[in-house]
C-alpha cells in the first residue's frame, strides 16, 4: 500500500504503473512532489545540484532500475536455459559462417585485382606505374563512392560527364 498525503493507492510492491500512478497522484494533489516514499536517496542529489528539474519519467525509471529494493531479475529454469542456449549457439556459428564466407569472397577479389595488377605491370610497365600512381587530384573510380553489399536505387547515370 502507498499513501500519498491522504489518499490510499492499493497497488503492487515493484510496479513501475504502480509508482506512475503515484507519481500522477501526487501530482494531482497539486503539490508538484513525488512521494517520500518513490524518492529516497534522490532528494539529496537533486538538492546539490543547480541545474534543470529532473523530468519525472527520468526519476522513474531511476527509481525502478537502481532502487535498492528491486528484485533481482528471474532466472531461467533448467530446460529453457538449455533452449535458450541451444539456439543462441546456433545463432553464433550462423553468423560466423556468414562472416567466413565474406572474408572468403574479399580475400578472393584482393587476389584478383592483385593478380590484374601483377599482369598490368608485367604486359605494360608504363601503364601499370600510371595505374598505380598517388597524386592528390586523381582517385581511382572505386574511392568515389562508398562499397555497399546491395545494388544502388537509381542505377548507373550514363549523362553524367565530368565538370
Amino acid at each position: 500500500m502507498l499513501r500519498i498525503s491522504s489518499t490510499t493507492l492499493s497497488l503492487p510492491q515493484f510496479s513501475v504503473i504502480a509508482h506512475l500512478q503515484a507519481f500522477r497522484a501526487a501530482a494531482a494533489l497539486g503539490n508538484g512532489t513525488a512521494p517520500a516514499s518513490l524518492t529516497r536517496g534522490m532528494a539529496r542529489k537533486s538538492k546539490s545540484k543547480k541545474g534543470a528539474p529532473t523530468d519525472v519519467r527520468i526519476k522513474l525509471i531511476r527509481y525502478s532500475l537502481y532502487h535498492p529494493k528491486t528484485p533481482r531479475p528471474l532466472r531461467f529454469g533448467t530446460m529453457r536455459m538449455l533452449r535458450h542456449w541451444t539456439i543462441h549457439r546456433a545463432w553464433r556459428l550462423y553468423q560466423t559462417a556468414q562472416q567466413k564466407e565474406r572474408e572468403y569472397e574479399l580475400e578472393r577479389q584482393y587476389n584478383k585485382m592483385r593478380d590484374a595488377c601483377e599482369e598490368l605491370r608485367l604486359t605494360s610497365p608504363g601503364l601499370y606505374e600510371r595505374a598505380v600512381a598517388k597524386s592528390i587530384f586523381r582517385y581511382p573510380i572505386v574511392e568515389f563512392r562508398i562499397p555497399t553489399d546491395t545494388p544502388s536505387k537509381i542505377g548507373w547515370n550514363h549523362e553524367w560527364k565530368r565538370g
